[in-house]
């Protein structure tokens, strides 16, 4: 099913209001002291919403995928009024501003996201399978990174993505410190902005810019019509100039492009005759979720060197030995001879660091980008210090072929200080690794709670000092970005060619994702199943809490509501959210058995004793009711999220047991309703429990903690 290219005015419209409203990024802002903004009509907006969506969508039928898109979307830009006025939860009623615009586009936008305010979707339209989405609806921004020192002589290739997109920006940016000049023709219009000053360049005719200094920019924002740019990089280091040719990627790669448009449509099952885990597991909602399917026989992941070399043998085709790891050189030979050719690599991950780990991984990325692969790579920008910019810059900057994103979240203007707060500590959280063979045997996906970072692999910092690019982390407590601990955590990998592409596809959504609210595009809809459950038993999710109205909160809590008997529950961090405690709460009330394999004392995370106090208040309220025991491997911090109920559900994903999590960082996970795969999982519980201790109950928690974290923002920024 495609997407209709009639939604474009919906979003658009949706822009414009929330202009009204002062976000402002990408329409009018809302000038100081005032409740009104220049901006276009808002006519489809003050006839209602069923006036307002026939409007948007012309004659066309609405989709049933598009109608919740349509109702994510208006819920985000209603929030988005809300924090800009101090309307809604902010404690303003929203007729109290007196401005009829702001009025009628408030109530139809709050007609519109209306069915977001419950935590399921009903099934509707009919058909299960796959569908493509393809409507402009977001802000496309990358970043070509241009390096002249680095650049080689050969040909490269730079792809933008203008798939759904309304408006496209190619951010330039200077990698190196070599000055450059950057000239070339396209076939369409070329916008291109410089030093605040903007120009157009028509069709065939010659552009030029210079990149002077470090770290200097220029946009280019290409026109529908442009497909292909033909550029050359001079410097005095390459006076003739280096080509580089920049595409249109959904134009040039149509097979990557039908990957990023995929949606799904999941059959879910009548109520009737399941039980309460059976609903929760099957259930859609506003959580962007895979469908269910088969979970195969993956592999776990439980030793730190069998995570690492699991990344290794997917991008390499073979793993290290434990010799050439002892070593610790990150300049060690590696050996290409059996590794897989490669179409797609997906890496997103909190941190990628310059360390040994760091430095394998990116020679690794390096020899497939050489290949002429295509590579994604998405990092967390407030968490990369100075080094691990460099080395992914001039990979990228090496190899336009590799896309790297610095995931970095900013407040709308008006936004409460807490929210503007937040833009220090709101993180891409989500952990994975997916590569895309022309062999589809040889694809892989491996997901949980592992970053790129030496504290992963080694117990202690091994020495860096005869690397001058690499970073020598060490420090063991603080809030220092040069933090290290050496880290206990689990993995999962997958090797069917079905559940790899499944997993990348909905990754895409993210890397797709509009540039300026970080909103994700909602990977499936529902549909009724024909009477019949569905045959898979795991679903793959991704969280954006802040867009999708804290989905996985009111999940994990549905969760926990289901449980029976038993909850087995390993994490690092307690901190949980007033729902999430309320529902721990009831389990306990109705004798539910909860087991906690933790670790209290997080000297080593940054932050390390604030997030102990934390830990230290929930042992004290739930001591004596929850059988709360501590990792104590010798040296190590856990880091590992497993969570498992009855028996028959596991969750294996990046998700703390925070209030980050859950309000904050963006995460993802697999979810499996299967009792023979929790009988595999069984050992892997046993093994942390086997290195654990029993927690004592009488807790010391200094009082300027306990002052501290009795304000909400505090608690949900830890």
């Amino acid at each position: 099913m495609k997407g209709r290219a009639s939604i474009v005015p919906a979003l658009l419209a949706l822009a414009v209001l929330a202009g009204c409203a002062g976000a402002g990024r990408n329409a009018c802002e809302l000038l100081p002291g005032q409740e009104t903004c220049a901006r276009s009509s808002l006519s489809a907006a003050t006839s209602g919403p069923q006036v307002a969506a026939e409007q948007f969508f012309g004659d066309a039928v609405i989709g049933d995928y598009e109608k919740r898109f349509l109702a994510l979307l208006a819920h985000n830009q209603l929030g988005a009024m809300d924090r800009a006025n101090g309307t809604g939860p902010f404690g303003r009623n929203w007729r109290d501003v007196y401005n009829g615009d702001f009025q009628a586009a408030y109530k139809t936008l709050r007609q519109m996201a209306g069915p977001v305010a419950n935590a399921h979707l009903p099934p509707a339209g009919k058909g299960s399978g796959d569908g493509h989405f393809d409507a402009r609806w977001r802000v496309s921004r990358q970043t070509l990174y241009i390096d002249a020192a680095a650049r080689p002589s050969a040909p490269k290739t730079f792809d933008f993505s203008g798939l759904q997109a309304r408006g496209t920006e190619i951010v330039v940016r200077q990698a190196g410190t070599q000055p450059a000049d950057i000239e070339g023709v396209c076939d369409g219009a070329l916008a291109l902005r410089a030093a605040g000053a903007s120009r157009t360049i028509a069709a065939g005719v010659a552009f030029r810019f210079r990149l002077s200094g470090e770290d200097d920019a220029v946009s280019l924002f290409p026109d529908n019509s442009l497909n292909r740019c033909t550029a050359r990089i001079r410097s005095s280091l390459a006076p003739t100039g280096a080509p580089l040719i920049i595409r249109r990627e959904e134009t040039a790669d149509q097979a990557l492009a039908a990957l990023d448009s995929r949606y799904q449509r999941c059959p879910v099952p009548a109520n009737a005759g399941l039980d309460a885990l059976e609903r929760a597991f099957y259930a859609s909602r506003w959580l962007s979720q895979t469908c269910a399917m088969p979970v195969g026989a993956p592999t776990l992941l439980r030793k730190s060197r069998d995570g690492f070399n699991a990344k290794v043998e997917a991008l390499m085709g073979a793993p290290l030995s434990d010799a050439a790891i002892d070593k610790g050189d990150p300049e060690l030979p590696l050996d290409f001879s059996h590794a897989p050719r490669l179409k797609l690599i997906y890496l997103s991950s909190l941190e990628f660091k310059a360390d040994f780990s760091g430095r394998v991984i990116e020679r690794l990325i390096r020899h497939h980008a050489a290949l002429g692969t295509k590579v994604r790579i998405m990092v967390t920008d407030v968490l990369e210090r100075e080094k691990d910019d460099a080395m992914l810059h001039r990979l990228a900057a090496e190899f336009p072929n590799v896309e790297l994103q610095e995931y970095r979240w900013r407040a709308d203007h008006g936004a409460p200080i807490d929210e503007q707060i937040s833009q220090l500590h709101k993180v891409l959280h989500i952990k994975m690794l997916a590569t895309l063979a022309q062999d589809p045997a040889r694809s892989r996906v491996i997901i949980g709670g592992r970053n790129i970072h030496d504290g992963f692999l080694f117990h202690q910092p091994i020495d860096l000092s005869r690397y001058p690019d690499l970073e020598q982390y060490g420090k063991t407590d603080g809030l220092s970005l040069n933090y290290y601990s050496n880290w206990s955590d689990f993995d999962i990998e997958f090797a069917d060619r079905a559940t790899v592409e499944t997993l990348a596809a909905h990754l895409s959504t993210m890397w797709l994702r509009d540039a300026d609210t970080n909103l994700a595009r909602p990977f499936s809809i529902p549909v009724p199943a024909d009477g019949r459950r569905p045959s898979g038993t795991a679903r793959h999710f991704i969280s954006v809490p802040y867009e999708d109205d804290h989905a996985l909160e009111a999940y994990f809590v549905e969760l926990v509501d289901a449980a029976r008997h038993h909850i087995q529950i390993v994490n690092p961090y307690l901190n949980l959210t007033p729902s999430l405690a309320r529902a721990f709460d009831r389990a306990l009330a109705r004798g539910v058995r909860i087991d906690i394999v933790g670790r209290i004392d997080l000297k080593g995370d940054i932050g390390g004793k604030f997030l102990t106090a934390l830990n230290k208040l929930f042992v004290e309220k739930y001591g004596d009711r929850i059988n709360i025991r501590e990792f104590k491997a010798p040296d190590v911090v856990l880091h590992s999220k497993i969570m498992m109920i009855d028996e028959r559900l596991v969750a294996i994903s990046s998700v703390n047991l925070n209030n980050r999590s859950f309000f904050h960082d963006s995460e993802n996970g697999m979810m499996v309703l299967d009792p023979a795969f929790y009988s595999r999982m069984k050992p892997v519980y046993d093994d942390y429990l086997a290195h654990s201790n029993p927690v004592a109950t009488n807790v010391t928690i200094p009082w300027a903690y306990r002052l501290l974290f009795d304000e909400a923002w505090v608690r949900q920024a830890f």
